[in-house]
This record gives C-alpha cells, sequence and structure tokens, in this order.
C-alpha cells in the first residue's frame, strides 16, 4: 500500500525506459521528478487539460523520443 498522499502506477518497460531518459537529460534524480518535470512543461502548453488527454499527450511524447 502507498504512504498516504501518494498513488502507486503501473508503468510499462518502455515508458520507464523513456522516463529514464527524461531523467537524464533533465536532471532529475527519480521517476516522480521525471513525471513531474513532463507534466509541468506540457500544462503550461496547454491550457486547460483533463487527465485522459494528458496521458494520450504523455504516450505520443514519448513515442517521439524513439
Amino acid at each position: 500500500m502507498s504512504p498516504e498522499g501518494y498513488t502507486t502506477v503501473t508503468i510499462s518497460d518502455e515508458l520507464a525506459e523513456k522516463l529514464t531518459q527524461i531523467m537524464a537529460q533533465h536532471n532529475r534524480s527519480s521517476y516522480a521528478e521525471a513525471i513531474g518535470y513532463t507534466v509541468d512543461t506540457a500544462l503550461v502548453q496547454e491550457d486547460k487539460i483533463t487527465v485522459r488527454e494528458l496521458i494520450q499527450l504523455l504516450a505520443e511524447r514519448t513515442q517521439e523520443l524513439d
């Protein structure tokens, strides 16, 4: 069980690899920081974004890293 205030998610190995690349490229020390960075970047570019749109956007951007 996750600590209070945290959520556990399962990600694919491919997404984990992409997050590792983001960590290295943007000096982030954890997946959580890499995800936070990515989300903040996406939100700056969008006026309003739904969770579903954010997930789709993140999926598209991870494919672009290939």
